[in-house]
């Protein structure tokens, strides 16, 4: 029998925020939209949505629980009676690991890392199909963004 397995690389949800674009549902046309990273140094990002030509600087204010700069990110989808989402491809290959590995390696006494905090609902086994399904519903939604 093969096992699956997920090894806790002690990443945060910040380094998902800061490393990467973010996906954003635009706000005028409501397809999917970037938030780019300012220049280092530099607070906040730049939305930009190449459907419609949007080119903007939101504030940054609130993020969290499937939104950036106050916006719906793009990869999101009901699940489980929740909310499912991710920032960017990378955020969702780390749900993806998670998912669907059969064993669940964490780092000793980290707490900071995103897989120690994710919600119980994603932890929890008997949603795991359920998860999937949501999970390459998201996928799919990436890989026709563009």
């Amino acid at each position: 029998m093969t096992v699956s397995r997920f090894d806790d690389t002690g990443e945060s949800i910040y380094d998902f925020l800061f490393k990467y674009d973010i996906l954003i549902e635009c706000p005028h046309c409501l397809k999917s939209a970037k938030g780019i990273r300012r220049n280092e140094g530099e607070f906040g990002y730049l939305l930009q949505c190449k459907r419609c030509g949007i080119l903007s600087h939101p504030n940054v204010g609130s993020w969290g629980n499937g939104t950036f700069m106050g916006l719906n990110v793009w990869l999101r989808t009901n699940c489980c009676g929740e909310l499912l989402w991710a920032y960017n491809k990378e955020h969702l290959g780390l749900l993806d690991g998670y998912i669907n590995a059969s064993l669940r390696e964490r780092i000793p006494n980290q707490n900071q890392s995103l897989a120690s905090r994710l919600p119980d609902w994603i932890k929890n086994r008997k949603n795991r199909n359920e998860l999937a399904k949501g999970i390459a519903k998201l996928q799919n939604k990436l890989v026709n963004h563009d």
